[in-house]
């Protein structure tokens, strides 16, 4: 299937809502760990996964507060670039750690690295809030606890916000075939404390009338194996689509669930809502 609006629209929303929450609400902290190995059966022979204490790792350089995106890891103290032939590597941003290849890639590594850390874990889903608030069961990747071993690839862990393109609607504009495309993003936020849940529900609270570009969704910056495209990424720099208006943050609504149902489902997560109106004018029916 080609690339369609709802493909594009999921992909300009969640680059945006990635970029403003690590920008403008610093949200991310720096970090030095071990790298650990992990089994990964995924991987094919010759591959081997190091995990670190954390996921998700921050993709993009100069935002916040000296955000630190790994150039190189470290083997007994000494510098590993990328494209070394005896034992390269990519980093999985994704799953927080590298894999790495060639002749002299083992289990047995000592391995390490310093990156900036998401304070939130930002995942794509189609669940409604009510599955995942009530039946998913997730993991905890604690940003106050750090455990001496390495993270599980794969598995989605707290503390998280799950972004989801509920709905898309169009409504008549204007003469000649253009209609307002309305989108419902709903942000689940699963947060360790109040503070956390109160900084992230006020941060897009105050994004009301705020605007983004269209970004195609062949150009974001993470590929299938969770690592940069080009070695580096600059949100301002992702090439935009201009041949359609922005898209604009037309209502935005924030709710938490309470006390009582909090300590029901996981009373060490505080649980918040974004509802999201995302306008665009646009011509849907013009190929």
């Amino acid at each position: 299937m080609k690339e369609l609006f709802g493909h594009t629209a999921t992909t300009s929303f969640s680059l945006w809502f990635e970029n403003h929450l690590i920008n403008y609400g610093e949200a991310h902290s720096n970090q030095s760990a071990k790298l650990y190995y992990i089994e990964d059966n995924r991987l094919p022979d010759g591959y081997f996964r190091y995990s670190s204490p954390h996921k998700q790792w921050v993709t993009e350089a100069g935002i916040g507060a000296g955000t630190v995106v790994p150039q190189y890891i470290s083997g007994d103290g000494t510098k590993i670039f990328r494209g070394e032939q005896a034992l390269g590597y990519f980093i999985d941003f994704q799953n927080g750690g590298v894999v790495v290849t060639g002749d002299s890639a083992t289990d047995s590594l000592n391995l390490s690295g310093s990156y900036s850390v998401k304070d939130f874990n930002i995942y794509n889903t189609n669940e409604t809030e009510e599955s995942l608030v009530v039946e998913t069961k997730f993991s905890n990747n604690s940003r106050f606890t750090v455990p001496e071993s390495g993270i599980s690839p794969y598995n989605m862990v707290t503390p998280a916000i799950f972004l989801n393109n509920e709905y898309i609607e169009n409504a008549p504009f204007a003469f000649g075939g253009e209609d307002l495309t309305t989108l419902h993003f709903k942000a689940v936020v699963f947060a360790e404390n109040m503070y956390q849940l109160d900084g992230v529900l006020s941060l897009f609270a105050d994004t009301h009338k705020a605007s983004f570009p269209k970004i195609s969704f062949g150009d974001h910056p993470i590929n299938e194996y969770g690592d940069l495209k080009n070695g580096n990424y600059l949100y301002k720099n992702v090439p935009i689509d201009v041949s359609e208006p922005l898209f604009s943050v037309n209502r935005v609504v924030t709710s938490k669930i309470s006390e009582n149902v909090r300590q029901t489902i996981s009373p060490s997560l505080f649980v918040g809502f974004l509802d999201f109106e995302i306008i665009q004018p646009r011509y849907p029916r013009l190929y």
